[in-house]
């Protein structure tokens, strides 16, 4: 931790809250790019916002127990990571058919009518494969859940995660591919 960092640490852990609103101001682009990442761009610009405001105030609630040789952009980030977990886990299904997830609001109207369509025709061919296959898919594409968490949860190995991945892509991208969407 560099001595700035540990000046602003001393005066959080006091409950300083312009030390907070300093370590807000500079790590907030960091905490949004985590988030955005971590979430692969699955969540909405509100959701980020949502996420980061309750990293910081998860800082603000911990101030006390703080480790003075951990840096903010390493506690920041596995909160981040941590805050896009659990609202992962407690996310109901965005939909039980994934052709009614929401197009974004910047698509045109041609491009929001092709996703549209496309999304029915992957929910088609998800529909094809075999229960396991489509389920390893959901949970890593559509719940955010990682090789490792997929792997304990379903009782196989990361192995078998990775290779079931690969296959249901190549799987779907040929059922896309036969249907008109080359571009997928």
């Amino acid at each position: 931790m560099h001595t700035k960092e540990k000046q602003l640490a001393a005066k959080l852990k006091k409950g300083d809250t312009a030390a907070l609103k300093e370590i807000i101001d500079c790590y907030t682009g960091y905490v949004r790019t985590v988030i955005r990442n971590f979430s692969r761009g699955t969540l909405s610009e509100q959701d980020i916002d949502e996420l980061c405001s309750d990293v910081f105030f998860s800082l603000w609630q911990h101030r006390k127990t703080l480790d003075a040789n951990i840096g903010f952009r390493s506690y920041l980030s596995a909160a981040a990571r941590n805050a896009v977990k659990d609202r992962f886990k407690s996310a109901k299904p965005p939909c039980d058919d994934i052709s009614e997830l929401e197009i974004p609001s910047d698509f045109s109207v041609e491009n929001a009518a092709d996703m549209r369509e496309m999304l029915r025709c992957l929910d088609k061919g998800l529909s094809t494969l075999p229960e396991k296959e489509s389920e390893i898919f959901a949970r890593y594409y559509f719940y955010g859940e990682s090789t490792p968490e997929i792997a304990r949860k379903m009782n196989i190995s990361e192995s078998t995660v990775r290779s079931g991945l690969s296959r249901t892509r190549t799987k779907l991208k040929e059922y896309l591919t036969k249907r008109g969407f080359d571009h997928a």
